[in-house]
């Protein structure tokens, strides 16, 4: 920055003078700054609101406008010792007889004693060569197979690598001197086997580890080596029989967990009924959220005014405290969506979804106050829902409960009428996320319009800053003229009075 030397001559304090004619010329400056940091501020409003109203559309309004979420079923069994039972939407409802019949359970492999083996033998000490083929999977069409040559570096460590890499658990036991080995799944499509291309003494080479060629099934008792094969559950689902590879088995909308067998002359009683609670809960958390965010957007829209308050600027911000600055820039960023058309248009809309009615397959015509879903008689809710009966609801928690009523004696017509309440709200409410010229897909508010404005300031605020500096070195080129007049004069003055003198 240049040093001006001023009022060496006229005695003035031409920084304080040009201070103060900058000072109207700032101001516009100042209001531009002022309307940027409104726009940034009311731009964070919009994205909080928009994150809120987006997390609605997802969530709670997406589960609502789908029919297939008002037949939530749970199950029951008569005895869970053997078997649990849970229910998909599409289970029907109703009574099942199972039985179960066998557990799926995992190929296992315990090898026989062997003395003086340790992780680090090395398989060729032990009088094997050639290959080791282990197989995981040997059940399906697509099975893993690993083979392991045998060299001078091959320990019984490497096999237990490539016992693994096969996808098996498998581990040697040094102090019981036997090999443990199981596949990673049950059912018999996760049997595996291993085998060597060797024999010693007419045996598979693997006899020097406690084992022997391994093709599933079951084995034991002379040797010292038991195998015990997969094996897959089996149930028995009123008469049929079904099977798979996991005590978990899916079928007919049900999935059942195996826990135990069943004796013989025992049939476990599987009841399948409509979750009335779980799609109440459904619609009352929706009821919930809508009303949280609907009661923000009604203050936002209805705020006080802020006239007459504009962001601080540096100076202002040093006389006041924390707290005073809070208070200040608060009052300002909670009247930004006053009136805001924009808002209105949403509320508006979201409200109205929630007052139409339709016409059900039965030939009645239904609303959500068919089902005790209503907004109160205080007006100044504006708008808010309230579920008449609910036990959380302040005002109506002693009315008769219509929605649980009606959700377990005529469940058809509520599902199909509530489903498209909502999924008009949720058509609407996509509508209004559609990109446009000054919107971004899935936005309901116009934030490309927002963002060219917030530049156009910036830029505005760039061409201030060039213009106050012209300004300003303008006024200063003045008032340097001004200076040197002055000193011309005075040196005038100097040599008149000079002559005079010697006259």
């Amino acid at each position: 920055m240049a040093i001006r030397m001023t009022g060496l001559n006229s005695g003035l304090d031409t920084e304080a003078i040009v201070e103060q004619l900058m000072e109207s010329h700032k101001l516009k400056k100042t209001k531009v700054e002022n309307k940027k940091t409104k726009l940034e501020w009311k731009q964070e409003k919009w994205k909080d609101l928009n994150t809120k109203l987006y997390k609605l559309y997802t969530g709670s309004l997406s589960k609502v406008k789908l029919q297939g979420n008002y037949n939530q079923k749970t199950a029951t069994s008569s005895n869970e010792k053997a078997v649990t039972v849970t229910a998909d939407n599409g289970a029907p409802t109703g009574t099942n007889s199972v039985k179960v019949k066998e557990l799926a359970s995992s190929q296992y492999v315990t090898g026989g004693q062997t003395t003086g083996i340790t992780r680090d033998t090395k398989l060729k000490d032990l009088g094997m060569s050639g290959q080791i083929t282990f197989t995981s999977k040997a059940g399906t069409e697509n099975p893993k197979e690993e083979i392991l040559t045998i060299d001078d570096e091959t320990t019984v460590g490497s096999f237990l690598e490539a016992a693994k890499k096969a996808g098996l658990s498998a581990n040697f036991d040094e102090k019981q001197g036997r090999f443990f080995i199981s596949s990673s799944e049950s059912g018999v499509e996760n049997k595996f086997t291993i085998t060597s291309d060797q024999t010693i003494d007419g045996a598979s080479s693997l006899t020097k580890l406690g084992l022997d060629n391994i093709d599933g099934s079951k084995r034991g008792g002379g040797t010292d080596l038991t195998v015990v094969a997969a094996n897959d559950a089996k149930i028995e689902l009123n008469g049929a029989t079904i099977t798979g590879s996991s005590n978990s088995i899916k079928a007919n909308g049900m999935t059942f967990t195996l826990n135990g067998l069943t004796a013989d002359d025992e049939t476990v009683t599987v009841g399948v009924t409509t979750d009335t609670t779980k799609v109440y809960n459904m619609v009352k958390d929706f009821v919930k959220e809508y009303n949280e965010i609907l009661k923000e957007m009604n203050t936002l829209y209805n705020a006080d005014s802020s006239r007459g308050y504009d962001p601080l600027t540096d100076d202002q911000k040093d006389e006041m405290s924390d707290d005073e600055i809070e208070k200040w820039e608060n009052k300002i960023k909670d009247s930004l969506l006053r009136r805001d058309s924009t808002l209105e248009s949403l509320i508006s809309t979201m409200r109205n979804d929630m007052q139409k009615g339709f016409t059900a397959s039965s030939g009645k015509t239904y609303s959500l106050a068919s089902f005790g879903i209503s907004t109160s008689t205080d007006y100044t809710e504006k708008g808010l829902l309230h579920i008449k009966g609910d036990e959380d609801d302040t005002i109506y928690a002693s009315e008769n409960n219509l929605l649980k009523a009606a959700l377990e004696d005529n469940p058809e017509d509520v599902q199909e009428v509530l489903s498209k309440v909502f999924s008009g709200m949720y058509n609407d409410l996509q509508d209004k996320m559609k990109s446009t010229s000054l919107s971004s897909a899935l936005t309901f508010y116009n934030d490309k319009e927002m963002k060219k404005q917030v530049d156009t300031y910036k830029t505005d605020i760039k061409d201030w800053e060039t213009k106050l500096k012209n300004i300003e070195d303008k006024y200063y080129k003045q008032f340097s003229a001004m200076e040197s007049a002055m000193a011309k004069l005075n040196s005038q003055s100097s040599y008149l009075s000079g002559l005079f003198g010697s006259m």
